[in-house]
């Protein structure tokens, strides 16, 4: 507990690098559009207090991984290749734990940072079932960092894996852009401050589970491949 404030500034060291990393010289740029997007929401909070947070949500959470984070991690092993060093990246011991981390780094960013905005919210408004919101949001970093390391291992560009994570993440839309707060008015008596119930509770464990599930998934057929080095390299 006496370290934690060493740790925090490390991870945080180790997050800007990687986005530096990922990014380059537009991570200007994506720190500028976090600004926007976030700060929009927040003013949305702050004039319309008392209302629905639901919209919100989107916008603090689902919107920065979609506009931000999947271009952020297309980069994931095209940044080794363009440098001319994969193979040494994938000859370390651990190598889907070396891109995890690398993946882990981006999504983790912005989960922290929408996560902040729903704890202030919910300390406000007090009213919804927080842990399922939070539990949205960790979920949905690791389906949209899984699924863009699945696609990472199989096309050599960029601008590929962009595409490819984009159109995975619209395929699941029903399930990732579905809102764990609930209607303040028409979810009556289906939550507490704390965990959803009833209908509302199905809804939410069926979109964590399709979600989770993909996530597993996209890891598991991820590291088979970075396993064998030589579909890589070729």
């Amino acid at each position: 507990m006496r370290d934690l404030p060493g740790r925090l500034r490390r991870s945080a060291r180790k997050v800007r690098l990687t986005l530096e990393l990922l990014l380059g010289r537009r991570l200007g740029l994506f720190l500028v559009a976090d600004v926007i997007v976030i700060g929009s929401a927040v003013l949305n909070l702050l004039l319309d207090s008392g209302g629905e947070p639901a919209g919100v949500y989107r916008q603090v959470v689902v919107i920065p991984f979609l506009i931000l984070g999947l271009p952020a991690l297309a980069g994931i092993v095209d940044v080794e290749r363009r440098a001319g060093c994969l193979d040494l990246a994938l000859s370390v011991p651990s190598v889907e734990r070396y891109f995890l981390r690398r993946a882990a780094a981006v999504t983790g960013a912005l989960a922290v940072q929408g996560m902040v905005i729903v704890l202030a919210d919910w300390l406000i408004e007090g009213w919804f079932p927080v842990l399922a919101v939070l539990g949205q949001v960790l979920v949905t970093a690791a389906f949209l960092g899984t699924a863009s390391l699945f696609w990472a291992v199989r096309l050599r560009t960029a601008g590929g894996v962009w595409l490819a994570s984009t159109a995975t993440a619209l395929a699941l839309a029903p399930w990732l852009f579905f809102t764990p707060i609930p209607d303040r008015l028409f979810a009556l008596g289906q939550y507490d401050r704390m965990l959803p119930y009833g209908a509302f509770a199905l809804e939410w464990a069926a979109s964590v589970a399709v979600l989770g599930a993909s996530a597993v998934l996209f890891f598991f057929y991820a590291r088979r491949r970075l396993r064998r080095p030589e579909t890589l390299i070729s």
